[in-house]
């Protein structure tokens, strides 16, 4: 009877997991297939909505209004943050799944420079800052939402599916780009085919409607929250007020943890799309290939990272892989020096296979550094600190050493920086401890 009850246990726990594990995917993907079509179509923005006579001016200003969205998400961090600790994770992942289609179909829909001058440069930059506010809690919402939902002995196994979802929704916008530079040719794309792909993730609307009606928030949560309504609640200002006061070691060991995280994703999804196109002069509809191609890689060896982690352990493995990062990627971006499709894909597959070693765990690590009750505000507040100071501006930081250096291998000293940097947060952190 015994073990017909925890077999029946197991697959109930199995069931929850996978329909939370679905809907999460749903609705991270979405989120950051914004930021997928943004990438692959940063020279054309920049080039109707910030027009110049030098191409590397054009990129760097778009990749500037690219940043200014990143620079809001600690606010949407703190917002969100405080709704999913106080009124519950699902709550805050719907309106964060909202606040990012509806500013994205817009964008489609936006005048260029054209048309209302500097003015379409502003109304760029304001909407990057609300889906900024959005993805403050939106992502961070997910990997709690995972984190909580799981069992002890699967943390990093399930976590792993929260940077999975997000690499989906590149995926997927690497897809429709892909589909875009297929089907028009470069005066149509430019004239009105970038707009097609942001209008579709109106198509977010729906899925967030999904995810409110089939999620329920975590049992961990649950239980902190009926020992929490046995208290005086506190205010918004207290609870932040306790967070720093209390918790301030955990917030700065969850940022120095993700400055890899922060540098390392966005030279990978953002970057390298233009870095392909633009300094290797791969042509458009090779980089796309090129990047859809180690996408749906990154996307596999995210999830064996984080099975490996639960095996071998998350510390060990996150630190060979920061130190194998500082070894080898100079010598993988000499490899994408050679300029061919297959000479660029293996090196960009190289360094993703490393940093996916680190990334797949990293969701459970800055999770179980933090306590259920201030998890969500905490790790919000901290990962996107590090993603505001050290990822908003690493596509920009990379395409000023090219051009400073005149070396196309330099922007590997920015992983170097990064993985050092957090090989020596993960040095310091116990494994298990909440800080």
């Amino acid at each position: 009877m015994k073990k017909h009850s925890s077999a029946a246990y197991a697959s109930s726990e199995f069931t929850r997991i996978k329909k939370v594990i679905l809907s999460c995917i749903a609705g991270s993907a979405l989120e950051w297939y914004d930021f997928a079509i943004y990438g692959f179509f940063a020279t054309t923005i920049g080039k109707l909505f910030f027009p110049s006579g030098d191409a590397f001016q054009q990129i760097i200003a778009s990749y500037g209004a690219f940043a200014s969205g990143l620079i809001a998400r600690p606010m949407g961090a703190v917002l969100f943050g405080y709704i999913g600790d106080r009124y519950g994770r699902k709550k805050a992942l719907v309106i964060s799944i909202y606040l990012m289609a509806i500013p994205t179909a817009i964008m489609g829909l936006l005048p260029t420079y054209e048309h209302i001058g500097l003015w379409a440069g502003v109304l760029l930059t304001l909407i990057r800052i609300l889906q900024g506010l959005a993805l403050g809690g939106g992502f961070t919402g997910t990997i709690v939402f995972l984190y909580e939902h799981s069992s002890d002995a699967r943390k990093s196994t399930y976590s792993a599916w929260a940077p999975f979802s997000l690499v989906s929704g590149f995926i997927l916008g690497a897809l429709v780009a892909t589909l875009m530079s297929s089907v028009l040719n470069p005066e149509q794309l430019e004239l009105f085919g970038w707009r097609i792909p942001f209008i579709l993730s109106f198509v977010g609307t729906f899925v967030a409607e999904y995810v409110k009606n089939r999620l329920e928030d975590p049992r961990e949560f649950v239980e902190q929250q009926k020992m929490e309504n046995a208290k005086q609640k506190q205010s918004g200002s207290a609870m932040l007020g306790s967070l720093f006061r209390l918790h301030w070691r955990g917030l700065a060991l969850v940022t120095v943890t993700d400055v890899l995280t922060a540098c390392g994703y966005f030279l990978i999804a953002i970057f390298f799309t233009t870095y392909f196109e633009t300094v290797l002069h791969l042509g458009k509809q090779n980089a796309f290939y090129i990047q859809t191609i180690n996408m749906i890689f990154f996307a596999l060896a995210i999830l064996f990272g984080g099975w490996l982690a639960d095996r071998v352990g998350k510390r060990l493995q996150m630190v060979i892989a920061c130190i194998s990062m500082v070894i080898f990627v100079y010598p993988l971006f000499i490899l994408l020096e050679d300029a061919t499709f297959y000479s660029a894909l293996l090196g960009q597959m190289g360094i993703i296979f490393i940093f996916s070693m680190y990334y797949g765990p990293i969701p459970a690590t800055i999770c179980s550094m933090l306590p259920t009750k201030v998890r969500l505000t905490g790790v919000s507040i901290a990962h996107n600190f590090a993603m505001a100071a050290f990822g908003a501006y690493a596509p920009t930081w990379a395409t000023y050493l090219i051009k400073i250096t005149g070396n196309t291998a330099s922007p590997a000293l920015l992983f170097v920086a990064a993985a050092s940097m957090t090989a020596v947060a993960l040095l310091s952190w116990k494994e298990g401890k909440e800080y």
